[in-house]
């Protein structure tokens, strides 16, 4: 009796097993035929014949197929298939395959598509979307605000967007900018001897060399033809440089460090921002209307760099520098703002400095001596009173040392 139970048992397990081993086992079915210039829907009909699965495919599929099948898996002859036309494939619940078109407009579309979400490590999602195949526009959905894109299509679609996307969303390298502005008196000017010069070679029928001068605002050349550019140059103008700031002579208006991705600007104020309410009176046929605006001045020092570095490692920056100042104000009490700017793109390597000089800015000072009393009597009070005017120039110096940041792997 017991002997019956246990076979009774055994049998029901082998029952299951073979009720549920069928559908799994349909994948390792596998297939050899010879198709040449067969139409497609008659390949998956002998396909079907051969291994009793059966095959279904929606209104859209269409083409003729030459090939080889020799012992194939039938899901890896249907991938061989589907995929040249563009088509792809699902198992169902029903135990038969459904071969469709990847398209928004089939059918089966829904069916048949899966839904991945993708979110962007480095890159802004929207900037990926930008930089990706427009073959994958149609089925791509994008959340700049998550940060992430939504891809609704075939399975082997969304592998090849996924492969694809890991290609462009990678690292961008970063640049630390090192900048120093300073401001040199006439005198600092005269005792630094920042003569900005390039020394350049003559054709070869002459003898020595040259000395060209520049006096455009703008001085930024051959890097390693310019006066204190890098190395030792860059260290001994800095060291002379430190007497003449003691002196009062030159001042330091800046010496900030910043870091910014490639291709991408990066702006640095230092300064003041004073805020003003300016009226203006427009007439019209009706009457006159007075508009109130805020303004905002800003006197200091603007820099706005936009680097990008190379393939073999050098740095491309463009640099607009601006420097301004209040020298008065007109008759409306508003400030008259004096400003100094520059404009310049310039190649340097990782770690070279160049520099911008000739932003000059020339003022007036008046000093007047008199005899007390008797100096401001009417009329006769200019016998006893000297008025003496100086003209004064500065220049504003900018150096710049880009520094490529090297990623740790």
């Amino acid at each position: 009796m017991i002997k019956s139970k246990r076979s009774v048992f055994l049998l029901s397990i082998l029952l299951l097993v073979f009720l549920v081993v069928p559908s799994s086992a349909e994948h390792e079915i596998r297939v050899s035929d010879i198709f040449a210039n067969t139409f497609i829907l008659d390949v998956f009909s002998d396909i079907s014949l051969q291994t009793g699965v059966p095959i279904v495919a929606d209104s859209m599929v269409s083409g003729f197929v030459t090939m080889e099948l020799d012992d194939v898996p039938i899901e890896d002859a249907l991938a061989r298939i589907c995929i040249p036309f563009g088509y792809t494939f699902r198992f169902m619940d029903d135990g038969y395959y459904l071969i469709g078109a990847a398209d928004i407009n089939s059918s089966t579309f829904q069916i048949l598509s899966d839904t991945a979400v993708f979110k962007t490590k480095y890159l802004k999602a929207e900037t990926l979307a930008k930089l990706i195949s427009d073959f994958y526009t149609p089925f791509v959905k994008v959340d700049p605000i998550l940060n992430m894109l939504v891809i609704t299509g075939s399975p082997e679609m969304i592998r090849r967007f996924e492969a694809d996307a890991a290609r462009i969303d990678v690292p961008v390298r970063q640049v630390l900018l090192e900048v120093l502005v300073i401001e040199l008196s006439g005198d600092a000017r005269k005792a630094l001897g920042t003569e900005w010069q390039w020394e350049g070679t003559k054709p070869k029928d002459e003898e020595a060399t040259s000395t060209l001068t520049f006096t455009t605002s703008v001085l930024s050349s051959v890097l390693s033809k310019l006066t204190y550019t890098s190395g030792t140059g860059i260290t001994s103008f800095l060291l002379s440089l430190k007497p003449v700031v003691e002196n009062g002579e030159a001042k330091i208006h800046a010496n900030p460090r910043i870091v910014t991705m490639d291709g991408h600007q990066a702006d640095i104020f230092l300064g003041q921002e004073q805020s003003y309410l300016v009226m203006t009176e427009s007439g019209t046929e009706t009457g006159s209307t007075i508009t109130r605006q805020r303004v905002i001045v800003k006197t200091g020092v603007t820099l706005k760099f936009l680097p990008q570095i190379s393939p073999n490692g050098d740095v491309t920056v463009k640099l607009e520098p601006e420097v301004s100042a209040t020298v008065g104000y007109n008759k409306d009490g508003y400030p008259v703002i004096s400003s100094r700017r520059a404009n310049t793109t310039v190649r340097v390597k990782d770690g070279e400095t160049f520099v911008i000089g000739g932003l000059l800015h020339e003022f007036e000072s008046r000093n007047v001596g008199k005899v007390p009393i008797l100096g401001d009597i009417p009329l006769f009070g200019k016998l006893f009173r000297t008025e003496r005017t100086e003209t004064s120039e500065t220049e504003v110096v900018i150096m710049v040392t880009p520094h490529i940041i090297e990623e740790e792997v």
